[in-house]
């Protein structure tokens, strides 16, 4: 009787063992297809990402200066009312376009950071305004906590002005993600970076700039579509 039984069990299940077999063969296919989707997936993202940063690096060593309605100075750090080192090469860098006649009025950008008295706008409107240019040559936007508001700041005093055509004066790491910005407002951004900032080109710091603006470019274009 036992060996009965045993007979009946071991027929059935060789009977099961078919499907059992294929659900297998099957459940290995999706994870094969699943492995693979995520593979691509991330050489897909590694690729996006590589031709990203080419791309912030090329336009870092691109100068696209030429004649334009107005140059546009991003703001950047000040120490009580003067503006720091990479600042002052920026000012100095729109101060040189305008004396060569590249533009008839200088937008100064960036609003009061936290702690601070001044405005960057302001401290940059101030230190053109030292070395000779005319108060009706300079237009303050002291508005704004980071490069999109400040050109946000900027594109609502340049639009009563019918200016277009921009000279966005900054470090060269920042001119990609700066372009698009204003390229989203409705502007006509030329890139003209400044050669004398401390932050050298092709060295360790600069690059490290450079991956922080991938990361904020990604994070503009998430936030902003």
């Amino acid at each position: 009787m036992s060996q009965r039984r045993a007979w009946q069990t071991t027929a059935a299940d060789t009977s099961r063992s078919p499907g059992i077999t294929v659900r297998r063969s099957r459940s290995r296919k999706i994870l094969r297809v699943v492995g693979v989707t995520l593979f691509a997936i991330l050489v897909a993202g590694i690729l996006s990402l590589s031709m990203l940063a080419l791309a912030i690096f090329a336009q870092a060593r691109h100068d696209e200066t030429a004649p334009a309605d107005a140059i546009v100075v991003l703001g950047t750090a000040q120490w009580d009312g003067r503006p720091s080192t990479t600042f002052q090469a920026r000012l100095d860098h729109a101060l040189d376009l305008y004396r060569s006649g590249y533009a008839p009025v200088v937008v100064l950008t960036g609003g009061v950071a936290e702690g601070d008295q001044y405005s960057e706008a302001d401290v940059g409107r101030n230190y053109l305004r030292e070395q000779g240019v005319p108060d009706e040559a300079l237009i303050s936007a002291p508005e704004g906590q980071t490069s999109v508001e400040s050109l946000r700041a900027a594109h609502d005093l340049m639009v009563g002005r019918s200016i277009q055509t921009v000279l966005l004066v900054s470090d060269p790491f920042h001119m990609f993600r700066v372009k698009r910005m204003a390229e989203d407002l409705g502007l006509k951004p030329l890139a003209s970076p400044t050669w004398t900032s401390p932050i050298r080109p092709d060295s360790q710091l600069e690059y490290r700039y450079m991956g922080r603006e991938l990361v904020a470019y990604l994070a503009y274009v998430f936030l902003n579509g």
